[in-house]
């Protein structure tokens, strides 16, 4: 995704953006717990936060270990495939423990090793064998749960031991967005033939297929976002920050319109400007509920 002769950015700032709207879900639903009216935990919130990113850490290190190059995803050099495999297992094994010593220390519910579990399978297990997630064309819906139902259920259950069902008006168009978040990393280069029956759900089907699909999830999105603002039961102080999303959901959907993806150039600003969407949404949400604690 660099332009040749350009230097890579290091690997802290290119995962950055992705650690962070990776995180924010779970931000999301911690913070719908003070919302609430329930207490929240600083430790409970300290190690699962920990936890979680040790658990994008592990995903990105399995994508180094066992599928490098895959995807549009920023390169991460981790050395060899061995040094990655290593890290990722490490990453795995600090999550399990963290989870492990909240459960039993009687911190977090029952269901602690069990979310923890989920998010192994999803993210270590995008790339690696035996599930390969990506290569099966089940990636982007993994992902999107990964990215938002899945943690914002987890950042409030974590904390109160339930679950509410403000969590869909949260869950439902984070994974919405994280969806496209996944499929536009998953669209072949310009030039490149897709591959029936193996690989993401671009990759199968084609650039134009997968832009069909983009859009409708987009139309979704948009459509999420705006429950959002009209929603009476929790009106989020930061709403009106939820209409320049919209904007940029439009925007996004208008170089789809164009094809910007037959381009490489193209193709890497879609990434970007999908990213910023989901990471946007995650941003405002969580002032929004921080502004009513």
């Amino acid at each position: 995704m660099m332009a040749a002769g350009r230097k890579m950015p290091p690997i802290w700032l290119a995962l950055l953006p992705y650690l962070l709207t990776g995180l924010l879900p779970l931000v999301v639903g911690t913070l719908l717990v003070g919302a609430c009216g329930l207490p929240v935990s600083a430790g409970v919130f300290a190690g699962v936060l920990v936890a979680a990113a040790a658990l994008i850490l592990a995903a990105g290190a399995g994508r180094e270990a066992f599928a490098p190059g895959v995807g549009l995803w920023p390169a991460l050099d981790f050395g060899p495939a061995s040094a990655a495999r290593r890290l990722a297992l490490g990453c795995l094994a600090l999550a399990a423990g963290l989870l492990a010593v909240m459960q039993f220390s009687g911190l977090t519910g029952d269901w602690t090793i069990p979310l923890g579990g989920l998010g192994i399978l999803g993210g270590y297990f995008y790339f690696a064998p035996p599930v390969r997630w990506h290569y099966r064309g089940l990636g982007e819906l993994v992902g999107a749960l990964g990215f938002g139902l899945l943690p914002v259920g987890a950042g409030f259950y974590l904390q109160s031991g339930r679950l509410v069902t403000e969590i869909l008006v949260y869950g439902f168009p984070l994974s919405l967005a994280a969806f496209n978040l996944f499929l536009i990393h998953g669209f072949p280069r310009p030039g490149t033939a897709p591959s029936p029956g193996e690989g993401a759900l671009a990759e199968r089907f084609g650039p134009l297929a997968g832009a069909l699909v983009y859009t409708v999830a987009n139309i979704l999105t948009i459509a999420g976002l705006f429950i959002c603002v009209v929603f009476p039961a929790a009106p989020l102080p930061s709403r009106l920050g939820l209409w320049p999303l919209m904007v940029l959901a439009v925007v996004n959907q208008e170089f789809i319109k164009r094809r910007a993806y037959r381009t490489e150039t193209g193709l890497v600003r879609l990434c970007r400007l999908t990213l910023s969407l989901h990471l946007g949404m995650g941003l405002v949400f969580a002032l929004g509920l921080w502004l009513r604690l």
